[in-house]
């Protein structure tokens, strides 16, 4: 039995211009997104975060293309009973903007 809310991390490639971007925040309708966690040098994640009105957090652990997963577990630590997107490095699209993950 969990004594915790899940944490619902939305982790999508930080879109590389203006129109993904706006493409991203399109998907994340419907989604009450609480925090926004990037990478260190993710310059759209402050736009992001301006977007859906929420803060911006930098996230060292988000560095690699793909995060590991002690770091996603720490994010969601910090935010449990919230959704929070979570962005990686810009990388390729790989159909779905983002993946919806709930942890424990």
């Amino acid at each position: 039995m969990a004594l915790h809310c899940p944490a619902t991390l939305l982790v999508a490639p930080a879109p590389r211009d203006a129109k993904g971007a706006a493409s991203l925040v399109d998907a994340l309708t419907g989604d009450r997104v609480l925090a926004v966690v990037r990478a260190p040098g993710v310059a759209v994640g402050q736009e992001l975060a301006e977007r859906l009105g929420a803060p911006l957090e930098d996230e060292v652990g988000l560095a690699a293309d793909e995060p590991d997963p002690a770091t996603l577990d720490a994010i969601a630590d910090l935010h449990r009973g919230e959704t929070v997107l979570v962005l990686t490095p810009p990388g390729e699209a790989r159909g779905a903007p983002f993946v919806r993950l709930e942890l424990d």
